[in-house]
């Protein structure tokens, strides 16, 4: 566009060619950068382009913080309180371990480590590690 009109332009000699041509560049130049400053300065406007991008960060974070508490509630396991459990306490003689006592207290073809798990659970314990002469609560046969 800038060629035709440099092009087109009637001048006499060729000298004054490059220079109308320069000109009229940069007066379309010109035209273009007051357009791009007339939109910036309407996206720069609280109604423009600043107010979304702060409305998109807001919602964003809302997003977030509403997906991170429902990966919370999901994470967490079921609880369900039990009721009183009959137990039988034991002193801890050597040779004694989690698993035998779970053994003892688990029906023949049941799974054993679910046993071991209430002995650990009613005990507070982080470790199936037992100590010689500690006293150790066993749940009674349901």
């Amino acid at each position: 566009m800038a060629v035709r009109a440099c092009a087109s332009s009637r001048m006499s000699t060729s000298s004054n060619l490059p220079s109308a041509c320069l000109a009229h560049v940069s007066s379309l130049f010109s035209s273009v950068m007051q357009r791009l400053r007339r939109v910036a300065k309407a996206c720069v406007s609280e109604q423009g382009v600043a107010g979304v991008i702060l409305r998109g960060f807001v919602v964003f974070l809302a997003v977030g913080a509403l997906t991170l508490a429902g990966f919370g509630w999901m994470a967490r396991p079921a609880s369900s309180a039990p009721g009183p459990q009959e137990v039988i306490t034991r002193t801890v003689r050597p040779g004694d371990n989690v698993w035998s006592y779970a053994v003892s207290i688990t029906p023949q073809g049941e799974d054993v480590t679910k046993n071991v798990d209430r002995i650990m659970q009613i005990n507070n314990m982080s470790s199936p590690n037992l100590r010689v002469g500690d006293r150790i609560l066993i749940p009674s046969d349901d």
